[in-house]
């Protein structure tokens, strides 16, 4: 070998080993993919964990021991487009069928996934007075509703609960089916 190769390839194994030691990458949670759905959540967010991933169901967790909580994913099945409006005024009317129910609203809100509504009531079920916050939006692909919906004690700060939610559907994305 030549004086010149010698360099030359010491420079690339230098290049390499600077690759590989250099910066450290921030590690990324990993995602979690759901193929009935046609989703995929990019990355579960520190406060969650998976609890429940198959078929039509995705469910997610508070990870801290002692805070309570579900997130569920549901996608409709209109076939006449989406309604964002109406599902939220189906969310008031689900709230409203509790006892002591409270409905606090809904929202517009602009998202990465486009427009979106949230809604958001208190309940009693059974002695505990529990809150609801949904947030109704297009899937990403399909032409069909999707909603995510959070469901806590209703002692604990509500705008905590909805920026969340808001998190989890910044996460979100489509995935299309395979065709076999």
């Amino acid at each position: 070998m030549g004086a010149k190769t010698t360099i030359g390839v010491l420079s690339v194994l230098v290049a390499m080993a600077i690759g590989c030691g250099g910066a450290q990458e921030p590690e990324v949670a990993p995602g979690v993919t759901n193929d009935f759905l046609q989703i995929r959540l990019a990355s579960i967010p520190p406060e969650f964990v998976v609890t429940v991933n198959e078929d039509d169901r995705l469910e997610l967790e508070p990870s801290s021991q002692g805070v309570a909580g579900r997130v569920w994913f549901t996608v409709g099945l209109e076939d006449r487009g989406v309604n964002l409006v109406a599902a939220v005024r189906r969310h008031q009317r689900h709230i409203e069928e509790f006892s002591q129910a409270d409905y606090k609203g809904g929202q517009e809100l602009v998202t990465p996934l486009g427009t979106a509504f949230y809604s958001r009531g208190r309940y009693l079920a059974g002695i505990t007075e529990t809150e609801e916050t949904a947030v109704f939006t297009q899937h990403p692909t399909q032409p069909r509703l999707l909603t995510i919906s959070y469901r806590y004690p209703a002692d604990v700060d509500s705008s905590v609960r909805v920026q969340q939610l808001l998190d989890i559907l910044g996460e979100v994305e489509g995935i299309h089916a395979v065709v076999e």
